[in-house]
């Protein structure tokens, strides 16, 4: 086996963070998916204003935003964890990277399942009342009320600390605090609320993931391989070690034909898979063509070593001239074109975006084995260099296996990338003499437009939230990152380098040079005095549908006093109120907001834009319910003057570079009894595209 030769011990070396200064910081190691949608659901992604409808396997990142309609919900994945919101719930992903998942809850219900914690990684969700930081693997509800002073958190399993402007407050495993007050941290606290059908769906959506057979072959760190379960089988190959062989698929498929490109900053060019099994095989591992048929083969599973995401594993291939001719079927109407072919194992993938050494290594050797990755890595690298140099690589003297076999190769014009259409409808046959001598590319040297950010629901219905459901102020521990440059303010600078994401220098210059206004509008203007405490944020008003971004503040203060409508009690799954121990109270629905940058609590305040509706896909989920077990009831009034605990310092260990701190061990979740009386919701199933 070719795999023989590899060593773990120093593959975990090569993660080792270099000290080293790049010209460009290097992208996170992982992105969220959007992996199950129910009803209308609608992003907006960073650096544009427009809501389009959500479709599944597209990859989010920091400063997008998500809202689940009436009776709509929606799961998102990033490595182990899960985050899962019911109807009517607003969401803004404040920051996303190797160390923190930040989030902001404006309104709704949100439920967080972390499987496991790395040492000194960070779940902070950041709602009008409090910054709640999660310091234990567990399950985690919030509630936000939309229209009034109040956020519930409740710990099934696990541990966490909220922090506002008073002392910090530990919320243990079996507990539920009930904020109000502002972020005064004035609280009660009582059992746990009897579940209800938003909880049982968590519970079946968990217990699905524990029992994946794939789990034996794949680190639980691939977003999205329990997926595979249903759709295909694992198999041994010689050689290759575990490889999974899709199901269903059609004669003549090959990887990366059926979907659609979009611009996902900061990596680019960006594969959104059709099949509901598309997002761990087209992100993580390489392909192989075996036996007549193709098989995705996983990168090596290391424990306490997180895979790194990568947005297409494939060779381009294309270049200024290329497909003009009539050379393989008409080529592409007068046009450029732009191809790719999937990476074999053992293959390097070589980023279109500026990186590290580091991260070079890293996103190579944690998706496939590579034997001697310092080499490779210096035949990558100019001299003396720490950063990527495109150009500069020789791609001729590389043998790629599934470069010639026969479907591999997919060509469409500029156009269709541009315009992120379907791939299988726009793409131009290849005959293998072709491809074999295709000029390879360091990129797709097509520029971006707008719809290539939106997606392939650019100019459809959406669903939109309400504007008081992204003005309100939410408190702060964590300082967030300023919001992305606006798309447009930077379009012509992508132009001149087309497929290649702008480095931080010359994002930077952009920013500086923007209109006072416009900045303004991005960044967030601080207000308040500088202190200790967890801060407000919010974004700006007058301009429609503004992209989510946060920025860093210091000292809480009161929310914002604007009266929104509550949206009516649907109850059931779809619910946004739940009973709270014994004492009858109401469990409201959640609210959300947004963040500046500064040394002070920040508000933003945005319009609403009409209502459009909106469709989305959905995927095929049990509909089972099976109700969690919930701790007995009683309330108990606290003092916050009597309750203080000390904050945990603020952790910047990289994860993927160290063990996983044996303290922070995964934490199951029991399956509840069955409750008889509420007959399970049945949604919707996708069809399985590559069938």
């Amino acid at each position: 086996m070719t795999s023989s030769r590899f060593n773990y011990a120093t593959m975990i070396a090569l993660f080792t963070v270099l000290s080293a200064a790049v010209a460009m910081a290097d992208p996170p190691g992982r992105a969220v998916d959007i992996r199950y949608i129910s009803g209308q659901v609608s992003i907006q992604p960073g650096g544009v204003n427009d809501w389009v409808a959500a479709v599944v396997n597209r990859p989010l990142t920091s400063a997008d935003r998500v809202w689940t309609d009436k009776d709509s919900r929606a799961e998102l994945h990033l490595g182990s964890s899960a985050l899962r919101m019911n109807s009517e719930t607003s969401m803004t992903l404040t920051n996303i990277n190797d160390q923190t998942v930040q989030v902001e809850l404006d309104q709704g219900t949100l439920n967080i399942w972390v499987r496991h914690l790395f040492d000194g990684e960070i779940y902070e969700v950041d709602t009008p009342n409090l910054a709640f930081t999660v310091t234990k693997s567990g399950d985690y509800r919030f509630d936000v009320d939309p229209n009034g002073d109040t956020t519930i958190v409740a710990v099934r399993h696990g541990e966490g600390e909220a922090t506002g402007q008073a002392n910090a407050v530990r919320v243990r495993s079996g507990e539920q605090a009930t904020f109000s007050k502002g972020n005064s941290l004035q609280h009660e606290v009582s059992g746990l609320a009897h579940p209800d059908g938003f909880d049982d769906w968590c519970s079946v959506r968990d217990q699905r993931e524990e029992h994946s057979m794939s789990a034996r072959y794949v680190s639980p760190d691939v977003v999205g391989a329990d997926d595979l379960d249903q759709y295909g089988t694992w198999r041994t190959e010689p050689g290759y070690g575990a490889v999974w062989i899709p199901g269903g698929v059609r004669v003549g498929w090959a990887p990366y034909h059926d979907g659609r490109w979009v611009w996902v900053e900061p990596w680019g060019w960006t594969w959104v898979d059709d099949a509901p099994w598309g997002y761990a095989p087209s992100h993580y591992g390489r392909w192989v063509f075996y036996g007549g048929a193709w098989g995705w083969s996983p990168g090596p599973v290391v424990i306490g070593i997180r895979p790194v995401y990568a947005p297409a594993l494939v060779a381009w291939v294309g270049g200024a001239h290329w497909g003009v001719g009539v050379s393989f079927g008409g080529g592409f109407g007068g046009g450029v074109g732009v191809g790719w072919f999937p990476l074999g194992y053992g293959e390097p993938y070589v980023p279109s975006y500026a990186v590290s050494r580091n991260y070079f290594r890293n996103v190579n050797v944690s998706n496939t084995r590579i034997t001697n990755i310092t080499n490779v890595t210096n035949n990558y690298y100019t001299n003396n260099s720490t950063t990527i140099n495109n150009t500069a690589i020789n791609r001729t003297n590389i043998h790629y296996a599934n470069q010639t076999v026969p479907g591999a190769m997919t060509a469409v014009p500029a156009s269709a990338m541009t315009n992120s259409q379907p791939v299988a409808k726009a793409a131009v046959r290849i005959p293998p003499s072709e491809a074999a001598k295709a000029p390879m590319a360091a990129s797709a040297s097509v520029a971006p437009a707008r719809t290539s950010v939106l997606g392939s629901t650019a100019g459809g219905h959406a669903a939109v939230p309400p504007s008081q459901a992204v003005s309100r102020q939410v408190v702060t521990k964590s300082v967030p990152p300023p919001k992305p440059v606006p798309f447009e303010a930077k379009q012509e600078a992508l132009a001149r380098n087309p497929g290649r994401p702008l480095d931080t220098q010359t994002e930077q210059q952009i920013r500086r040079q923007m209109p006072q206004q416009q900045a303004a509008q991005t960044m967030g203007k601080p207000s308040g005095a500088p202190g200790s405490s967890p801060s407000l944020k919010n974004g700006t008003s007058g301009n429609p549908n503004p992209n989510m971004g946060n920025t860093p503040s210091s000292n809480a203060t009161t929310s914002s006093g604007r009266v929104v409508p509550r949206p009516p009690n649907t109850g059931g799954a779809n619910g946004g109120m739940r009973p709270v121990g014994n004492n009858g109270a109401a469990r409201p629905g959640v609210t959300n907001q947004n963040g500046a940058s500064g040394n002070a609590a920040q508000v933003r305040s945005v319009p609403r834009p009409p209502n459009t509706g909106g469709n989305s896909g959905t995927r095929a989920n049990s509909t089972e319910s099976i109700p969690r077990n919930s701790t007995g009831p009683g309330t108990r009034t606290a003092d916050t003057s009597n309750r203080s605990v000390p904050r945990p310092p603020k952790e910047t260990v990289r994860p993927v570079a160290t063990e996983r701190n044996a303290a922070h061990e995964s934490v199951p979740r029991p399956e509840a009894p069955r409750k008889a009386e509420r007959p399970p919701k049945e949604e919707s199933k996708p069809k399985d595209k590559g069938k």
